[in-house]
């Protein structure tokens, strides 16, 4: 752009700045397309087990799974995670097995986790193909290393078709201790672990030794600082209570509160973006709140009745929240802030929660969090501040340990970016 249309511009009212660290690009080539185009080359004779959801869908909203079957890939049998195939069945529910257009499909979650070596026996290939979070409480990650590690052990070779981490290459949080493993934490990931699907397989193949025939299709024109709104893509729900990216980046913090007896909205409109309880006040809440002065969110006091889970048909006092930077949005310090503001102002009703993914008779929020301490320290008194250079810390250290797996170089465009004064108001 020239100067002369610079001047015009500001004469207008427009300011114009330029930002080093900003970037333009073109759609996101997914590892889907690439392997649609060129694999039927190379796999035409392969009998293949397709790991996949709902959320697998092309730059124009077709099914991975259509697609794959349409273009002549031998599907001999899918595999379906938590939620299931068509990712309907709510939260914690056991999949059933059943067909889908005459192919047999297996549910990895419920009676069966990981897939039998008999399932592996009759196929050369299990490809993965699901839009993943970037969250650790997320438990596609965990199905697919499952299946990697039976896939080593049969002799199976894994192709993984690459997709976007939709809350981009930023990493945050504490690592899971090694004593609080579960479905919902493993592999000493931090909670937000900033690979894609594909990058997160080669740390847990090399780290952890999973002698897996490993292959990644990756993707193109991807850029890891992109949030998932960047790609050009289309947000495909990835299970019932995620409907966009704001509840989302919600989530990668707000999760937390499924460990004590708080509804987060499930059964509402808006999972993540709101929480309450019968029990409490909201007036309180939102001052107290208020006062620590969180970046990057605004929130108000909001009522609500879950149709399902916590406080099913109860009414529930709360917060609605709002992200208003992204950026300097910390969704773990508000969870952990939102927490002992709740215990210190509601003792008596306040309480540690024991839900599905947790051994019985241990609070769920330890697994959700990685680790025992936490809660003991919020016992005591302990709020956010008190956590944050802790799990800074520890998130350099994944950092620095997943570097020599990623798959995308992080590029940076200068951009002009305008700015009318009276979008400032």
């Amino acid at each position: 752009m020239g100067a002369r249309r610079l001047h015009s511009l500001r004469k207008l009212g427009w300011e114009t700045t330029m930002l080093p660290e900003q970037y333009t690009m073109s759609r996101v080539v997914l590892g889907l397309e690439k392997f649609l185009r060129d694999g039927l080359k190379v796999y035409s004779k392969a009998k293949i087990a397709v790991l996949t959801n709902a959320s697998a869908i092309d730059s124009h909203g077709r099914k991975s799974i259509d697609l794959l079957i349409e273009s002549g890939f031998k599907i001999v049998k899918i595999f379906a995670p938590e939620h299931g195939l068509e990712g309907a069945l709510a939260d914690g529910m056991p999949v059933p097995d059943h067909n889908y257009h005459g192919i047999p499909v297996y549910s990895l979650f419920g009676t069966r986790a990981r897939p039998s070596s008999d399932l592996l026996t009759d196929i050369d290939i299990l490809l993965y193909d699901i839009q993943d979070v970037g969250v650790r409480f997320y438990t596609y990650i965990y199905t697919l290393i499952y299946c990697m590690e039976e896939c080593a052990n049969a002799k199976k070779k894994v192709i993984i078709l690459d997709r976007p981490n939709p809350l981009s290459s930023r990493i945050e949080g504490p690592r899971v201790k090694k004593n609080f493993e579960s479905f919902v934490g493993g592999y000493g990931l931090p909670v937000r672990y900033g690979l894609t699907a594909g990058e997160l397989a080669r740390y847990v193949k090399e780290v952890f030794k999973v002698e897996v025939d490993l292959e990644i299709v990756p993707m193109e024109r991807y850029n890891p600082k992109m949030y998932f709104d960047e790609t050009g893509l289309f947000w495909s729900t990835p299970s019932p209570n995620l409907p966009s990216l704001e509840h989302a980046i919600l989530y990668s913090g707000l999760c937390l509160l499924e460990g004590v007896n708080v509804s987060v909205g499930r059964g509402t409109v808006h999972p993540f973006k709101y929480i309450g309880a019968p029990w409490i006040n909201s007036d309180v809440l939102y001052a107290e709140l208020k006062r620590l002065n969180h970046p990057g969110i605004t929130f108000r006091k909001i009522a609500f009745i879950p149709w399902a889970f916590k406080f099913k048909n109860e009414l529930c006092h709360g917060l609605e929240f709002f992200i208003t930077n992204r950026n300097e949005f910390r969704p773990l310090e508000l969870a952990i802030d939102l927490i002992a503001i709740l215990k210190r102002t509601n003792p008596e009703k306040f309480s540690w929660d024991k839900y599905y993914h947790a051994p019985q008779g241990q609070p769920y929020f330890d697994f959700l969090i990685g680790d025992s301490s936490y809660r003991e320290r919020i016992e005591k008194g302990a709020t956010s501040k008190d956590f944050v250079e802790l799990w800074e810390k520890e998130a350099k250290e994944f950092s620095q340990l997943v570097e020599s797996f990623r798959l995308y170089p992080i590029k940076y465009r200068k951009v002009l970016w305008l700015r009318n004064e009276f979008t400032q108001r």
